[in-house]
């Protein structure tokens, strides 16, 4: 008799399995949408969901590290050519040399940085510059060079032919520094204007006067809005200029110029990865 209750238990208990695994194989929309059913009729009296884990943080960027080369530059200075009073290096570009500065602004535009014959040129600094530590620069330091690519105006061409790259905007906003040391200190400089010009902007001139001025023609003639604040009254600003094709030619001479300008950064200032710029859809552009 005992025999007879268990099997009749162990009958019942397989029958009730078997009809769970039946449910279980029911079409997957119909379920979903009893599903809902339920959680809406039970809605008034459920608890509301409570996300208990936290959002996950995110990695900040690293801050950009600026490269030392007083160190080459003294280097170079006393082993290589005593000409030599910077040294130039531009992130995203090949522009990463020394640079160097004569009686004259015509000395160096045929030789390279070691003195000898070179068509290229090299990247020499404006002979009525000041050079030396912050407090010696010039309030405008210009550091001329070669667009080796003038006939096309090439961003892939060599030496200062790559400054066209910052006329891209993505470039631009990802490369907000340029790199020039003098022997006495490394120095950081953050790109404001980027633009074309004629020679009636003469920035070239604007040494140690005109701060305010040099500053307000680059920005109003730059290809972009940077959302960099410089300040007139005391910022210090680095020029680097060189030939373009853009606007064409008179007698074999270039009739414009394209400029990069950057303000020299505070020291121990934290560096940031990118920058803000927006197209300058009103930019003045050459009077030729």
């Amino acid at each position: 008799m005992k025999q007879s209750v268990k099997k009749v238990l162990a009958l019942l208990l397989a029958m009730a399995m078997l009809i769970g695994f039946t449910a279980c194989g029911k079409d997957e929309k119909s379920s979903a949408a009893s599903g809902e059913e339920s959680l809406a009729s039970s809605s008034a009296s459920s608890k509301p969901f409570d996300n208990t884990l936290s959002e996950p943080e995110s990695k900040p960027e690293e801050p950009v590290e600026a490269p030392e080369l007083a160190g080459t530059v003294t280097e170079k200075s006393t082993a290589v050519n005593p000409d030599i009073v910077g040294y130039l290096q531009i992130p995203g570009t090949d522009i990463d040399e020394p640079v160097v500065q004569t009686y004259d602004n015509k000395t160096y535009m045929r030789l390279n940085y070691e003195g000898k014959y070179d068509f290229q040129g090299s990247y020499w600094v404006d002979y009525e510059c000041s050079v030396g530590d912050r407090t010696d620069m010039s309030r405008n330091t210009i550091i001329y060079g070669h667009n080796t690519a003038v006939t096309a105006d090439d961003p892939n061409g060599l030496d200062f032919a790559q400054l066209l790259r910052f006329t891209d905007k993505k470039f631009a906003e990802e490369h907000p520094y340029i790199y020039f040391s003098t022997g006495e200190e490394d120095m950081v400089w953050e790109v404001f204007a980027v633009f074309y010009t004629d020679l009636n902007f003469r920035y070239h001139t604007m040494i140690d006067s005109n701060i305010s001025t040099l500053i307000s023609g680059a920005q109003e003639r730059s290809e972009f809005d940077y959302d960099v604040a410089v300040d007139a009254s005391t910022d210090k600003v680095l020029t680097l200029s060189t030939c373009t094709a853009k606007y064409g030619y008179r007698n074999g001479a270039s009739l414009a110029r394209f400029v990069v300008m950057a303000r020299l950064v505070e020291q121990g200032a934290e560096l940031d990865n990118s920058v803000t710029v927006s197209v300058n859809t009103d930019k003045k552009t050459p009077n030729l």
